[in-house]
């Protein structure tokens, strides 16, 4: 068996039918993805090359990309404002308990289990104007004038679905970031409380430095995971109300599959790679510190 194993020969066999669906369902259709943003297509007709036409029309006349651009912005902004903290503060004080660590665990991982569209659906019934939780709850505080349709207000849309997918994925952080903190050794905080070092100050100058590779993945996972975000915003407000939650993943869909300009809807996929590609890159740059320091 250990004979077979080490033939290239045979891992080759093994391989192979991996790496040919990986190619098939990821690089092809990349490449065609690219090649169309090139195209005026409607799927059905004739493709008609038009060079970089599609892409000057973003950048020049279409002002739905330019308030998708931002809400995209905007949303990663968001998401990584409320799931990053919240899961480093719960990560942090889940080590500090002993009883009870693997119900919160699991308590708190359980809503990555759900499809994004069960949580929204979800979610539409604790926004709902009249039977929603989050209504009923500002009733019975006598913060009536506070209560809102948030689903349907241009101000609170946007903020709302993010709200829910935060719900939704940080416990998944926290899980990344309790499986850096089992890598920290326990000489090195017995080595700080001995120099002074207690409560928030050890997880400052000790925890969050050792944590930022850890750190750097989340934010990478969010990041990419926001600007390429649709099953949320689509299940929960569609784009509106006044494109006000409209993402470029929605408006890439609409012009691709409702509006039929295949072409256009490609080049707006490009350019939501190259978006996930040099926020990656920026953020391996920042975060890129030298774990020998530490």
């Amino acid at each position: 068996m250990q004979k077979m194993l080490s033939n290239k020969w045979v891992i080759l066999a093994f391989v192979a039918p991996a790496v040919l669906l990986y190619a098939m369902v990821v690089p092809y259709p990349l490449l065609k993805s690219i090649q169309y943003s090139f195209y005026r297509w409607n799927i059905i007709g004739t493709a008609q090359f038009v060079g970089f036409q599609n892409y000057v029309r973003i950048f020049t006349s279409d002002y739905v990309f330019t308030t998708a651009l931002k809400n995209t912005a905007l949303f990663t902004i968001g998401s990584i404002v409320l799931q990053i903290p919240l899961a480093f503060i719960l990560a942090v004080s889940l080590t500090k308990v002993t009883r009870l660590n693997k119900f919160f665990k699991s308590v708190y991982f359980l809503p990555c289990t759900i499809s994004g569209a069960a949580v929204s659906l979800l979610w539409q019934f604790i926004y709902h104007p009249n039977m929603g939780i989050i209504n009923a709850v500002l009733k019975s505080l006598g913060l009536g004038g506070w209560a809102r349709t948030w689903l349907a207000e241009p101000d609170f849309a946007l903020w709302a679905v993010v709200i829910s997918i935060s719900w939704q994925w940080f416990g998944y952080h926290m899980v990344i970031f309790l499986t850096s903190l089992s890598t920290i050794s326990p000489e090195i905080f017995e080595a700080a409380e001995v120099d002074g070092a207690t409560g928030w100050k050890k997880v400052w100058y000790i925890t969050y430095p050792l944590m930022k590779p850890f750190i750097k993945i989340s934010m990478i996972l969010i990041t990419t995971s926001s600007i390429k975000a649709f099953d949320n915003v689509y299940v929960l407000t569609g784009e509106g109300p006044a494109n006000s939650s409209t993402v470029l993943a929605l408006h890439m869909y609409n012009r691709a599959f409702l509006q039929l300009q295949y072409g256009y809807g490609a080049a707006l996929a490009v350019i939501l790679l190259i978006l996930c590609v040099v926020l990656s890159g920026v953020l391996n740059k920042v975060f890129g510190t030298k774990n020998a320091e530490y």
